[in-house]
């Protein structure tokens, strides 16, 4: 990078609690399963508390059994919707020991889901722009996608654009604290909900009762780290799903060379996406993606990704698309996401040299996913995006909070183990947790690990960290015993 952003290294201190105290929530019930649904009003811009307001989407679970106070549950995204997943499918949010030990809360963050969402009158993917161009009228026909884009989102949204950073979300959390009457919270966030419960954490120490990031993002990272530290984490993942297809008869490219049968793949989808039974065909780009979604839920989804590649291969990509409508066409989801992470993450990008500097850099350390990431998704993405970030990287050092747990699996793809090292080390009093159960692959290990869920669990209610060095392993299988 040629220049570096003064706002890179800036520090701002600890916050006050919010000027104005909300009203009360007015509880109704909503969902199943003993949900309760309401509103908290807050500040459309933090800075003038006076002004504009805008309503919060709640949701509450009150506690089944003894009760230890609040937690405040974040699923992530940004764009993922706390409110609906806690009100409709608890089970895939927090555990039963959670819900009996707390009252669960889950927010719908500023634009996103039910809170004031973000709307944007184009789609924010485009299967004819590149995110990774090759010539000069293809990087300035990316800005320009990118910053149409981002004018629609406006047009659609209006000044919350502008307001939707994840510190102003971290204000709004502790103005829901405050209007459920609690002096402090328990706090457990996965994958963005990490940078939320760091910038939380760094505004409201003393608010802090017990706090765990599972899935850890270290928002004090340089950009050019961010995607490097990426792309070697998906090729990673890459690299252990064709290495578990070698090893396992159920894999349908098993006995194959899965990384070849892949390669050839994309390079035929970059001559010529590959057909879609019913829908739109499949780009080079969006296959990778989408295998990209597919190495976040190894060892889950092993199967169902060779299955894709498979059919792919007979010039069909169903598997594939189906969860392109997810990941890269749902509107709602990809526009907050954009929207936020743009505000978030600054990407130090000056020109199409830069570009194609760190483009180059990250092929040579993924050959096989060439460069494919989230964080190389926000460095293309927000080039030209007309809403300068108000809240990029800087320095961390979250002090005065009680111990955080900080959780990081050995093969993430989207959050490396090393995102989880650096941010514990930034929290003063804060242990790391890091999972190797199943492998330790997939993104984050909340529900989908049982050592790494336990864990947390005893951590967020008892507030003692596990010992310092744990690793949650793969248990050995029992051995056969005298007579079987």
């Amino acid at each position: 990078m040629k220049h570096v952003l003064l706002a890179l290294l800036l520090t701002s201190p600890p916050a006050p609690a919010p000027a104005l105290a909300p009203a009360p929530v007015s509880w109704h019930p909503c969902g199943t399963q003993r949900a309760e649904c309401g509103t908290v009003e807050v500040p459309l811009d933090w800075r003038s508390p006076a002004g504009r307001t805008i309503k919060l989407s709640v949701v509450r679970r009150k506690a089944t059994g003894e009760r230890l106070g609040t937690l405040f549950f974040n699923p992530g995204g940004p764009g993922v919707q706390a409110v609906m997943l806690l009100r409709d499918y608890p089970q895939y949010a927090v555990s039963d020991e959670l819900l009996r030990r707390f009252d669960v809360v889950g927010i719908d963050p500023r634009g996103v889901g039910e809170s004031s969402a973000v709307t944007c009158e184009r789609p924010v993917h485009d299967p004819a722009v590149t995110q990774f161009p090759e010539t000069f009228a293809e990087y300035r026909e990316l800005v320009a996608h990118n910053r149409a884009v981002g004018l629609s989102c406006l047009s659609g949204t209006g000044p919350l654009l502008r307001e939707i950073d994840t510190t102003g979300v971290a204000r709004d959390f502790d103005a829901v604290r405050a209007a459920l009457g609690e002096s402090k919270i328990s706090f457990l966030g996965k994958s963005y909900g990490t940078m939320l419960g760091t910038e939380y954490a760094r505004l409201f120490p003393n608010r802090v009762r017990t706090m765990a990031l599972d899935g850890a993002v270290d928002h004090s990272l340089r950009p050019e780290r961010l995607v490097a530290d990426a792309s070697v984490a998906v090729e990673d993942s890459f690299g252990r799903f064709t290495d578990w297809c070698a090893e396992t008869p159920a894999c349908a490219l098993h006995g194959r060379d899965v990384a070849q049968v892949w390669d050839d793949l994309v390079t035929r989808a970059a001559r010529e996406p590959i057909p879609v039974k019913g829908g739109r065909p499949m780009t080079a780009e969006e296959l990778r993606y989408v295998a990209y979604v597919f190495l976040n839920q190894l060892p889950e989804y092993g199967k169902g990704l060779a299955n894709g590649i498979a059919q792919a291969e007979k010039h069909d990509a169903q598997i594939f698309a189906s969860v392109r409508a997810s990941a890269l066409d749902d509107p709602a989801s990809t526009a907050a996401y954009r929207s936020i992470l743009c505000l978030d993450i600054a990407h130090g990008i000056s020109g199409y040299r830069d570009l194609r500097a760190r483009l180059g850099r990250v092929r040579e350390l993924s050959p096989h996913m060439k460069g494919t990431s989230e964080f190389w998704d926000m460095t293309a993405g927000c080039l030209g995006w007309p809403v300068p970030p108000t809240n990029p990287q800087r320095p961390i050092d979250v002090r005065g909070v009680p111990p955080v747990l900080v959780v990081g699996n050995t093969h993430d793809p989207a959050t490396p183990l090393s995102w989880a090292r650096s941010l514990s080390s930034r929290i003063r009093g804060s242990g790391l947790l890091v999972n190797d159960e199943n492998g330790g692959d997939g993104h984050s290990s909340y529900l989908r690990a049982a050592c790494a869920t336990a864990r947390i669990d005893d951590y967020l209610t008892s507030g003692e960290l596990p010992p310092a060095g744990t690793v949650c392993r793969q248990a050995p299988a029992p051995q056969p015993g005298p007579g079987r």
